[in-house]
């Protein structure tokens, strides 16, 4: 095992214990690393809902789509081989359900880490997985002086760009970058830091989401 891989473990296993002790509800135990057995193809298979929700099902194509290619969206989360691996562990989680009208998606609980053998790639996946039926992901705002639900970076709420925003803004939060941090800070409960990371995914994905119409 080479020196970056093992300190990048020991930074995941870091920052996962930082996370747990500032969520009271979560388990204190530190999170083991899992491995994933992938097959050798080059990009896994889509998912295929089981329970069909058409506009989380979209969304998740278009993301899958996006990150499936070489381009500057797809390579800040690792390649498209990496990224869509994760995209799959993570869609899967998701639940609808009502949260409160800031909130467009929240992850809570405790961390899993976990290990790709094929790519060497490292991911996280929390125990809850929730995307706001309220929010910006479903819901749109049909009176323009309203302020909820709010837009999502530049995009109108319960558009195609912004729903796919909002699944490459959540993959930031799973995936580390090559200093072991995570591609983009937890938001915990500061929206002023939540809409920087929309914005710096956004600036980073932007061609790819202009095209989704």
């Amino acid at each position: 095992m080479s020196l970056w891989i093992s300190s990048a473990i020991i930074l995941l296993l870091l920052q996962t214990l930082l996370y747990q002790s500032q969520e009271a509800k979560n388990d204190s135990r530190p999170a083991p690393v899992e491995e994933v057995a992938v097959p050798a193809e080059e990009l896994p298979s889509r998912v295929d809902f089981v329970h069909k929700d058409w506009d989380l099902t979209k969304a998740y194509l278009d993301v899958f789509a996006i990150l499936s290619n070489p381009n500057k969206c797809s390579s800040f989360y690792g390649g498209p081989r990496a990224a869509t691996i994760v995209l799959n562990g993570f869609v899967t989680r998701v639940k609808t359900q009502p949260l409160t009208r800031e909130i467009s998606f929240q992850m809570a609980g405790r961390p899993r880490l976990i290990r790709d053998p094929a790519t060497g790639a490292f991911y996280r996946l929390f125990d809850r997985t929730m995307v706001n039926s309220n929010g910006s992901f479903y819901q749109r705002r049909e009176d323009p002086m309203r302020k909820f639900p709010s837009d999502v970076g530049s995009f109108a709420p319960g558009s195609r760009a912004a729903r796919a925003l909002i699944l490459l803004h959540e993959l930031g939060h799973l995936i580390p970058g090559e200093d072991g941090a995570w591609l983009i800070p937890d938001d915990g409960h500061d929206g002023e830091q939540s809409k920087a990371n929309t914005l710096h995914v956004q600036q980073v994905c932007r061609a790819q989401l202009k095209a989704l119409k």
